[in-house]
């Protein structure tokens, strides 16, 4: 059994623990299989186990017709309940190309890919590059592979994430995994769709954050960095860090139980992915890797558990979530009924922008689905059509009935959720995968709703929605806008 460990644990011990230092010498190594350490962008690798052709998986702008023969590049799913699965997959593929080349090199034959937890407030430097990334030089004093230029200057050169980038609790809150499967309305895992490399679905709350939040805040935002866009993300060394988290994170979200569970439909267990080439290509459906400590994956992570700070924030969601749950228990699908939307699209700047949505009675499903004079059994919220090539910051918070003169930093109660600007760029382009529709994002606001009708803060036909940026950069200029904001009941 392969033991993935946390990366920071790792590097208070030793910044250059073994673990981290065999890491950076089979990344020389398999950046080596190119012929060159960085190829330009225009270099087709043809080595299956070579640094770029793994980071071209994920995804290219090589053009098709010069692919070599039986390439699954461009291939990471997005916005869809094959997110998790999908790159756990990836990471499998990795973690053996590297493990194998560590052996060739006469290294460890156990060695395991460590995550980054980056989410623990009570740990002053998680939220920091570990130091081997942010060293030009190996103790060897060779070039290290670890450290990569294009990423913001801040991060290289010690800088922390912001706190909001790494939230999980927003995620762990979520009770489905896939959300009801309709209106482009999602769950902590993404909804459901088929095969979705990027763009035209809802980002999964999971996804955006921390995955997006830490991708852009990793890469930066002008100009975007490898981390910030798809293309190029799988490139840097921490790529492969964050995600081993955000696989971590689902087992997390899985040991919280009160039915946090995996979809049972066939057409997700039984959706396979070909990933990689040559004697290491792996080819699995998603039933076949549900259970980490199982064959083919055989690992399991040193530490799933939430830390404390956490937990405290997730206390108040949950037990809202629980006894609404238990008063209005819900049908596995559900049909929400579109109640509002706002008119004109919404700039996503430096500064906090907001937009009104007058509410209508539901007419339709919403109110057949209910008893005369009962409060909605759930509340969503669609933030539609974000669109737009140069960020001003990597996320957004979303607050709903924000107070005036309230400070979002620290006002909980209104919040639903983020907007993550990770695959937004990829999603307003025109090509064989994108139609410009923008990414859209969706929340889930039924216990924040409850809480605000509880305090008097719930206006029953208007509703007000403030974008507030995370990270933005001082008179950082930018083109993102909301295309549309609206209110669905069920």
């Amino acid at each position: 059994m392969f033991e993935r460990r946390d990366v920071w644990e790792l590097s208070e011990e030793n910044p250059w623990h073994p673990i981290i230092e065999w890491y950076a010498r089979a990344v020389t190594a398999m950046q080596g299989r190119d012929g060159m350490a960085l190829p330009p962008d225009d270099f087709v690798p043809s080595d299956p186990t070579s640094w770029r052709y793994l980071a071209e998986i994920h995804g290219t702008s090589i053009p098709r017709r010069r692919w070599p023969q039986g390439a699954t590049w461009r291939e990471c799913q997005h916005n869809s309940w094959f997110f998790l699965p999908w790159h756990r997959i990836y990471l499998h593929y990795f973690e053996q190309v590297v493990r194998h080349t560590i052996a060739d090199l006469g290294g460890p034959g156990d060695w395991a890919l460590p995550y980054w937890d980056y989410s623990d407030s009570e740990r002053e430097n998680v939220r920091r590059l570990p130091p081997a990334f942010r060293e030009q030089r190996m103790p060897s004093g060779d070039p290290n592979p670890l450290f990569v230029s294009e990423r913001a200057t801040d991060i290289n050169q010690g800088g922390a994430l912001d706190p909001q980038l790494v939230r999980t609790d927003l995620a762990m809150a979520e009770t489905s995994f896939r959300g009801p499967g309709v209106d482009g309305i999602s769950g902590f895992g993404g909804p459901v769709t088929g095969w979705n490399h990027s763009a035209g679905e809802t980002v999964g709350v999971l996804e955006a954050v921390p995955h997006g939040g830490v991708h852009v805040g990793v890469g930066g935002s002008q100009p975007p960095g490898w981390m910030s866009l798809f293309e190029t993300a799988a490139r840097d060394p921490i790529f492969w860090l964050h995600h081993a988290n955000i696989d971590r994170l689902w087992e997390a979200w899985r040991a919280l139980g009160d039915n946090r569970a995996n979809p049972t439909r066939a057409r997700w267990l039984n959706m396979w992915y070909k990933v990689g080439g040559g004697a290491y290509a792996v080819t699995l459906t998603v039933r076949e890797v549900l259970d980490t400590t199982q064959p083919p994956l055989t690992y399991h992570y040193s530490n799933i558990s939430l830390p404390a700070p956490v937990r405290d924030a997730l206390t108040a969601r949950l037990e809202t979530e629980a006894r609404l749950a238990q008063e209005k228990p819900m049908p596995e699908d559900i049909f929400p009924e579109m109640v509002g939307d706002s008119e004109d699209r919404v700039p996503l700047t430096d500064r906090p922008t907001g937009v009104e949505v007058a509410v209508e009675a539901p007419t339709g499903p919403a109110l057949r689905e209910r008893a005369e004079g009962a409060q909605p059994r759930e509340v969503y919220l669609k933030v539609e059509n974000v669109r737009g090539k140069e960020y001003t910051a990597p996320s957004y918070l979303v607050h709903v009935n924000l107070p005036p003169e309230a400070d979002p930093a620290t006002n909980e109660d209104h919040l639903v959720g983020q907007v993550s600007m990770f695959g937004v760029r990829e999603a307003s382009g025109s090509d064989e995968e994108h139609s410009e529709s923008g990414s859209t994002f969706s929340f889930k606001i039924t216990s924040v709703v409850q809480r605000l009708r509880e305090k008097g803060d719930w206006n029953e036909r208007r509703l007000h929605v403030t974008f507030t940026p995370v990270g933005a950069g001082a008179e950082q200029g930018g083109d993102v806008s909301v295309g549309r904001v609206s209110l669905f009941y069920a």
